[in-house]
């Protein structure tokens, strides 16, 4: 049971929250920033404590998750520390459907926005294919009723979603704001970062799912990693698991409703981000994408990167050069080679 002085400012919280408007984005999971660390009393740290050890104790030994008396003990101790959790100034932001708060630097509590918070029981999620994803941030590590505890993905002081943030209204400011702000950051994350993401798009794709590729603010930069929040989807005409998706997410889309436009200040940084996305795909293998979207996605890509090369004829090179060089090291280099010959050469540098 909760304290009365608990219980009555939980029930206050969940009048409240659900009933406000309070979220003024609408399109993506939620709006990201950075709180540095909660205040953290008393039922914070036990919860965190207990909950670490469940989950411990649950993957040496799954019976544990039937374990009635370590389930009631770990509810108690999230009932007891919801209000601490929810308190604004841990708030990261809201989506359409929930709010997100920060518990610390490792987990994130999320709660539904129009439906009343229920904390009935507590279950741990069971799915394989997100424990082998490296840059995927939205799988549900614990359920306490509606209400879900996630991996925190915002681990540096300034996070950033890819694409157009939310809030900018005329055309010349989200213009303004993709080509500074956005490609700018994203074109100085390291090879690394696409390479692992290349990778977990590769996973998916043997499970047929897929990121959630219709919106970029899906995906952040966060120190020098990218990291992928919301719910995984099925693959369909809108949904890719391949080298079209990460196009889709980093080089055609402002947000998940307007398809990016061509600027000619953002040629050297949307070319930058493209090799580092061609040379992830190859580097792990990404299947390219064949259907007709997915085409459509990839000579977009290089319209908008001012490459008049169409998709047909480099994926026929790229073909060629796996085909001519089997060591991953040399037919790298021969990519790189090959993609900087696809640049024009009156393009002008200062837009590097």
């Amino acid at each position: 049971m909760l304290p009365l002085k608990q219980k009555k400012a939980f029930l206050k919280f969940t009048r409240l929250e659900n009933n406000m408007e309070i979220n003024s984005i609408t399109n993506t999971p939620y709006h990201l920033k950075y709180t540095g660390s909660p205040s953290f009393g008393n039922f914070q740290n036990k919860f965190i404590k207990e909950l670490d050890e469940f989950i411990i104790k649950s993957t040496v030994d799954s019976a544990c998750q039937k374990d009635k008396t370590a389930i009631k003990t770990l509810l108690d101790q999230f009932k007891a520390a919801f209000c601490e959790f929810t308190k604004p100034e841990n708030k990261l932001g809201s989506g359409e459907f929930g709010i997100v708060y920060k518990i610390d630097d490792k987990y994130a509590l999320k709660i539904p926005k129009n439906e009343p918070v229920t904390l009935e029981n507590c279950t741990l999620d069971e799915k394989p294919v997100v424990n082998n994803l490296k840059t995927y941030y939205g799988g549900i590590v614990a359920r306490f009723g509606n209400t879900k505890i996630l991996k925190n993905a915002c681990q540096s002081p300034n996070p950033l979603q890819a694409g157009v943030k939310e809030g900018l209204t005329s055309h010349w400011e989200r213009l303004s704001y993709y080509r500074d702000t956005y490609l700018k950051r994203f074109a100085q994350l390291p090879q690394t970062a696409f390479d692992k993401l290349a990778a977990d798009f590769k996973t998916l794709g043997t499970e047929n799912k897929s990121f959630d590729t219709i919106n970029p603010n899906n995906f952040l930069a966060d120190g020098n990693e990218i990291k992928v929040i919301d719910d995984l989807q099925t693959p369909n005409t809108k949904f890719f698991n391949s080298l079209a998706g990460m196009m889709k997410v980093f080089l055609t889309s402002f947000d998940r409703n307007t398809p990016a436009e061509f600027d000619v200040m953002a040629i050297g940084n949307r070319r930058n981000i493209m090799k580092k996305i061609i040379i992830a795909g190859e580097k792990n293998e990404l299947k390219y994408g064949s259907s007709m979207e997915e085409v459509q996605e990839l000579n977009e890509a290089l319209r908008l990167a001012s490459i008049d090369t169409p998709w047909s004829e480099i994926r026929h090179e790229l073909y060629n050069i796996k085909r001519r060089y089997p060591n991953m090291n040399e037919r790298l280099d021969k990519v790189k080679e090959y993609l900087d010959e696809l640049e024009t050469p009156e393009y002008n540098p200062f837009m590097y």
